[in-house]
């Protein structure tokens, strides 16, 4: 496949290769009007004296032109590529788009759990902390109550006195005192346990928020670029369209002029094609006002000014107004020899 050219570039190098030989067939015609003005026309066939000069500069008006139109069909083909590539991108843009959106309303989802699960962590953290408050209280009465037991029971040993109801009595505070304080000892570490646990959690989903969030922030930044991409795309799709528009009118209207040269070259009878009056009746100078139109949307005035195409239509004008004043003029010695 032929390498692909950004479109202002294909357009550029069209409008200058259909320029040149333009220029050239306009010239060409000139030429034949210039000779049609010039020549002697024989009073009874209407025949130009030299309409074999004249023939000659329509035929090389016709290959002009021909060629002219053949470099916009050719920037034309290029065009279409550019056209292609660019609808393919624009296809590509859009995919990715699409998933592009589709990760960032994953993330949010993500995201959403991430900031819940955050919220509940910190929930189970402040309970967990309350829960360690109140074992820790506890703890700290059976401590006390341990400390007030032993005193007790020091003192009934003290004391012989006391019946053995009392050793009894005061033996299994003791005791109780102990178990109470073992379990509220490892209710402490449990609810310790808990806490530590519970700041493991609420680290891990501060850290994946502040993540998620730079994420996001990142794929958010991702689809501006993306959507600035299709909109350059879509933009330089319609630029495209507008050179294709441009060129293929050209190139209708140039078409249009080399079958009006192609009549005047030979396709009909020769006496016919030659006289002054064919060249006016047929719209020869209309064709070529309508080609230079054209021109001028696909190349702009700077390069028909540059190559001279302004000067060769008003002189071709000035030529096209003399010869109708010439038939004008013999018309009307027809009409008083009638």
């Amino acid at each position: 496949m032929s390498e692909i050219y950004p479109s202002d570039v294909v357009l550029k190098n069209t409008a200058e290769a259909v320029i040149v030989p333009l220029k050239d067939g306009v010239s060409s015609l000139n030429r034949v009007y210039e000779a049609l003005i010039k020549a002697d026309v024989d009073p009874v066939t209407g025949q130009c004296s030299n309409y074999k000069y004249t023939r000659e500069q329509i035929v090389q008006a016709h290959q002009h032109l021909e060629q002219s139109e053949q470099m916009a069909s050719s920037g034309l083909k290029s065009l279409d590529e550019n056209l292609e590539r660019l609808t393919q991108d624009q296809g590509k843009f859009e995919r990715e788009m699409n998933a592009t959106k589709q990760t960032l309303d994953n993330l949010r989802t993500e995201q959403a759990s991430n900031e819940k699960l955050l919220r509940d962590s910190q929930g189970a953290l402040e309970l967990a902390r309350r829960n360690l408050n109140s074992t820790r209280r506890t703890l700290q009465d059976q401590e006390k109550r341990k400390k007030n037991a032993k005193i007790v029971t020091g003192v009934g040993v003290g004391l012989f006195a006391i019946p053995v109801l009392g050793w009894i009595v005061g033996s299994a505070m003791v005791i109780s005192g102990a178990d109470e304080l073992d379990r509220a000892a490892h209710a402490v570490k449990v609810a310790e346990k808990e806490i530590r646990e519970s700041e493991t959690e609420v680290k891990k989903y501060e850290c994946k928020v502040p993540e998620y969030e730079s994420k996001i922030s990142q794929i958010k930044h991702d689809i501006n670029q993306k959507d600035d991409k299709l909109k350059q795309t879509h933009d330089g799709i319609q630029k495209v369209k507008k050179k294709i528009q441009a060129v293929a009118e050209f190139q209708r209207k140039v078409r249009r002029a080399v079958q009006f040269l192609g009549v005047l070259s030979g396709r009909a009878s020769v006496t016919r094609l030659h006289t002054r009056r064919f060249i006016l009746q047929k719209p020869g100078m209309k064709v070529m006002e309508d080609v230079m139109k054209a021109t001028e949307a696909i190349t702009g005035n700077e390069l028909l000014y540059d190559n001279g195409m302004p000067r060769l239509i008003n002189q071709m004008k000035e030529n096209n107004r003399q010869l109708a004043a010439i038939c004008a003029s013999d018309n009307n010695s027809e009409n008083k020899t009638n």
